[in-house]
């Protein structure tokens, strides 16, 4: 037995599932934009790490000195510096 495929496709034609098809052009447009958008946030997060990692490192260097009051600083500044390289380089 066979089907009229146009018949059958005029009949469940209806439901979209919510999608729509769009060309090569539209797709790699997308795709470009989105591969700029991740590179910006690379830009931005290393100028973060740039900012942020020398303070970070200078107080862990200084962690026994007594002028800054900051009980167990070491392991929540170590923490942090964890944090921020997972975010930067992940």
């Amino acid at each position: 037995m066979s089907y009229d495929i146009n018949k059958i496709m005029a009949e469940y034609g209806e439901e979209d599932f919510g999608f729509t098809t769009v060309d090569e052009a539209e797709y790699e447009a997308v795709i470009a934009e989105k591969d700029e958008t991740v590179e910006e946030y690379k830009t931005r997060l290393t100028q973060v790490e740039k900012i942020i990692m020398p303070f970070l490192t200078n107080l862990l260097k200084s962690q026994a000195q007594p002028y800054i009051h900051w009980p167990n600083r070491g392991p929540i500044i170590e923490k942090q510096i964890q944090k921020i390289l997972t975010l930067t380089r992940g």
